[in-house]
């Protein structure tokens, strides 16, 4: 019985994907929004620097195009709309196989999973903070640290909804603290490093469907035996206590039945975890108007720890449950190493004339390391493995920006994202896919040492087909295939200091 591996793979897989705190809006689970004033081009040019220190987040190098302290505290407002329709589950195919086709009693048939065919929005909408500070050592050297928060999203779902055994709750939460340095070269060229230190925690839930996981085990056990596995009728008893005991399997008159769906229970897993990494880039200016910036952040591997916890019906027999438990569906712990991915960027500045500027940037983060997630438990179940099948994605923007006098800054910008994840391993808790960016945004300049920066985006999302089947992981989950419908809204704002 490997149903507990596969929960808490899920689970963490979530971590992985982080992953979450809001919504995603970068590829996979990435949070692209570390910058309320880049926010207004749609990130373009951010690799070779912005209006601010905070495109420290994406390039340390950058930090030597200012001077004296420099301060910046924002937030961004992340609104999302995740909606699902269509919807449609089934138990594997396995269970009519063994001859669980009909509930006794009623005589429905077990292999619909319940559940309306659309549900509401699940996504969970929040805020993002974001925190950079720099000194400058000398004309030449700074220093500086930034807090920010890299990959998040949070997803929730109703307790009786048709994909409740693929998920109901994936809330993970990261937060990266960054001490840089930065050191100009001559005129042309600057470098920057950064060392990142990551903490990721996570809350994961979904129903668990007892039932089919018993079914399953002793029917197979019945078939074996030469038995009928058939639903009992009214009255009658079921040989399935005995047989998942390990009894002979002609001894019967235990109650109980292995009836998918009627023992529908609960289990979860709060989990965290450190990480460490760094970051490295460069600016090169052959011109006043012309800059050229780049950077790369390494990939990172965290190991997670969490609790695994079960919550099992109260109608289930005594002799089901210990069945359960001697199985490895038990409170313990577990751990899984969690693959991030590698990003590299390169961007442009361009100063076409006094008032208007173009830049444009490209990415490539290598979501392919997430080839699978294994997780190993300490109550001695084996491991458990998920094919995630990941791919690299590339992100692209171009934008502009107009200083309409001292006091007035406007951007524009638009972008492409790819999604990192095919309709066959799309889950409902990480609805990613291809995002196409519409983005808006200004600067007040309020004094020579203050001004304040807001920015907008519109993420276009095309609609994301789930099509899980019943087999391997999500063997005791069911099928579950349908569209998902999501759109976002960002809205960022900080306020800049100089002195």
């Amino acid at each position: 019985m490997t149903h507990r591996s596969r929960l808490t793979l899920t689970a963490l897989t979530l971590i992985a994907a982080g992953a979450f705190a809001p919504q995603a809006q970068a590829s996979g689970f990435q949070l692209r929004e570390q910058s309320p004033s880049a926010q207004g081009n749609a990130f373009a040019g951010i690799s070779a620097g912005g209006n601010d220190i905070s495109a420290l987040f994406f390039n340390p190098a950058t930090m030597t195009q200012f001077d004296g302290w420099q301060f910046s505290l924002g937030g961004t407002y992340v609104g999302l709309d995740v909606k699902l329709q269509d919807l449609s589950a089934s138990r594997t195919p396995a269970l009519l196989a063994l001859g669980f086709q009909t509930a006794p009693v009623t005589g429905t048939s077990l292999g619909p999973i319940s559940g309306a065919s659309s549900h509401g929005n699940s996504g969970i909408s929040a805020v993002l903070p974001e925190f950079n500070i720099m000194y400058s050592v000398s004309k030449d050297l700074k220093v500086g640290l930034s807090v920010n928060v890299p990959f998040g999203l949070t997803t929730e779902y109703d307790a009786n909804w048709a994909g409740r055994y693929h998920g109901l709750k994936s809330d993970l939460k990261t937060i990266d603290v960054a001490p840089s340095l930065a050191y100009r070269v001559n005129d042309q060229f600057s470098f920057g490093v950064a060392f990142v230190a990551r903490k990721a925690d996570a809350e994961l839930t979904n129903a668990v469907d007892y039932g089919t996981a018993l079914a399953l085990k002793v029917g197979s056990g019945l078939a074996a035996a030469g038995l009928s596995t058939v639903s009992p009728g009214p009255g009658q008893n079921s040989p399935v206590a005995n047989i998942a005991m390990g009894a002979p399997s002609a001894v019967f008159g235990t109650p109980g039945y292995a009836i998918p769906g009627a023992w529908d229970g609960k289990a979860g897993l709060k989990g965290d975890g450190w990480g460490y990494g760094w970051k490295a880039g460069f600016t090169w200016q052959p011109t006043k108007e012309f800059r050229l910036g780049g950077a790369y952040s390494a990939a990172m591997t965290m190991t997670l720890k969490g609790d695994a916890s079960f919550e099992f019906p109260g109608n289930l027999p005594p002799t089901d449950l210990a069945a359960l438990n001697g199985a490895g569906l038990k409170n313990g712990g577990g751990q899984a190493d969690l693959a991030l991915p590698a990003t590299a960027s390169l961007g442009f500045d361009w100063k076409a004339t006094s008032a208007f500027s173009l830049q444009g940037e490209v990415a490539q983060s290598t979501w392919s390391r997430f080839k699978e997630l294994r997780v190993k438990f300490n109550t001695g179940a084996p491991d458990s493995i998920t094919d995630e099948n990941w791919k690299d994605t590339w992100f692209y923007s171009l934008g502009g920006t107009y200083k309409v006098n001292q006091d007035w800054t406007l951007r524009g910008g638009v972008g492409f994202d790819q999604g990192a994840v095919d309709d066959n391993h799309r889950t409902p808790r990480i609805p990613d896919n291809d995002r196409k960016w519409l983005s808006l945004g200004a600067t007040y300049t309020v004094s020579k040492k203050v001004a304040i920066d807001v920015g907008y985006t519109h993420l276009f999302i095309g609609d994301a087909k789930i099509n899980l089947t019943a087999a391997g992981d999500n063997t005791t989950r069911g099928s579950l295939t349908g569209t998902m419908k999501a759109t976002i809204e960002i809205l960022g704002a900080q306020v800049r200091y100089s002195f």
